[in-house]
């Protein structure tokens, strides 16, 4: 059990740290950048998983300050590469509780203040649940994409009511859940779901992110399905800000020596490029580049 004292003195000891899990673009294998993970380093040396310490943060009022560290930490590490490479992007998973009030816009605006980052580099993972308030939500993630961020759906296809986050909340980029990515390449077919998930992405021109991508034949098979991004640990596993540039400067460097490649013949949606970011009146205003 996790006490209230043992979350206060974590943050005073800076104990939550950030590590980076890249994100690819299955086309050609460059860094489009990373999802954010937090981890807790614990005074015995043990490192817990968000899993293991996040609902007990939330039950003892610590979860707003664990999200504005992330959101501090992350951007003074990366604020640097952000800059030097402006189609990089962070994907910072935003907890329900922080969308519902609304309190993640000024949090948003405290932590991009003087770092010279757009908006667009910091996407916001939202998962999918029953502490999620649509009209609320709505409205908070539709003045978020009107100030530039991207949306993301964590875990799509998992939840209780996917379809309905889909159809009722502002929403740029699935994130297929590793479930769907597991049984590809093996003996067994893959999910039956899995293409519907990815044509439904497709008509509704939504860039799409598959996660837990361990092996060539799962990413030749995504790639080969239309979905634009992977990541998982056939790519990276997740690594320490220093780690995390170094490998976007390599990323970047070894595609700038490869020859020019024949246009792909994948079923990619137009999302492959480009998202159509809709105005809270739900006219589509914008064209934001994901790449």
């Amino acid at each position: 059990m996790i006490t209230k004292a043992q979350f206060r003195r974590a943050i005073q000891r800076e104990e939550f740290i950030v590590v980076y899990q890249p994100i690819v673009v299955l086309a050609d294998g460059r860094c489009a950048g990373a999802e954010v993970l937090v981890r807790w380093q614990r005074e015995n040396g043990a490192l817990l998983a968000p899993d293991h310490f996040l609902p007990a943060a939330q039950r003892h009022g610590y979860l707003d300050a664990i999200t504005d560290l992330v959101l501090a930490q992350s951007l003074n590490d990366m604020a640097p590469t952000l800059r030097a490479h402006p189609q990089l992007h962070l994907a910072i998973n935003i907890p329900a509780q922080d969308v519902n009030s609304g309190r993640i816009l000024k949090a948003l605006d405290a932590a991009l203040a003087a770092t010279g980052v757009a908006p667009a580099q910091l996407w916001l993972e939202i998962t999918e649940g029953s502490s999620m308030e649509t009209r609320a939500s709505r409205m908070t993630l539709s003045e978020a994409r009107c100030r530039g961020h991207v949306i993301a759906l964590d875990d799509f296809g998992t939840g209780y009511s996917c379809l309905r986050y889909l159809h009722e909340l502002p929403c740029d980029v699935l994130k297929l859940d590793r479930s769907f990515v597991t049984g590809i390449g093996s003996d067994t077919p893959p999910h039956p779901v899995l293409g519907c998930i990815i044509d439904l992405a497709h008509k509704l021109r939504l860039a799409i992110v598959a996660e837990g991508v361990e092996t060539a034949a799962q990413a030749s098979f995504l790639d080969q399905a239309g979905v634009h991004y992977a990541q998982g640990w056939y790519y990276a596993r997740p690594m320490l800000a220093g780690e995390f540039s170094r490998y976007c400067s390599m990323s970047q460097s070894a595609l700038a020596l490869l020859p020019a490649q024949p246009a792909s013949t994948s079923q990619c949606a137009p999302a492959v490029d480009e998202v159509r970011v809709e105005t809270a009146a739900g006219m589509a205003s914008s064209l934001i580049p994901l790449t």
